[in-house]
């Protein structure tokens, strides 16, 4: 992905560059589990339904990585 950060005068339309471009390069493997807490929901907490679902994703984790 590639970001440049610019203002635009609403007058003339001259563009005035905040930041220069820069280039992110993406992740090889994404991690799942440094974003939001886990859902609280009943749907999502019932009958231990979020250890499961933590389960098949660390284990589709290491399957990227070729841990299986």
């Amino acid at each position: 992905m590639t970001i440049e950060v610019y203002k635009v005068n609403p007058e003339t339309g001259t563009r005035t560059q905040v930041r220069r471009k820069h280039t992110v390069e993406p992740a090889d493997v994404p991690d799942f589990f440094s974003g939001y807490p886990p859902c609280v929901c009943p749907r999502c907490t019932a009958l231990g339904s979020r250890s499961r679902m933590h389960a098949l994703v660390t284990e589709a984790n290491r399957r990227s990585r070729g841990e299986l």
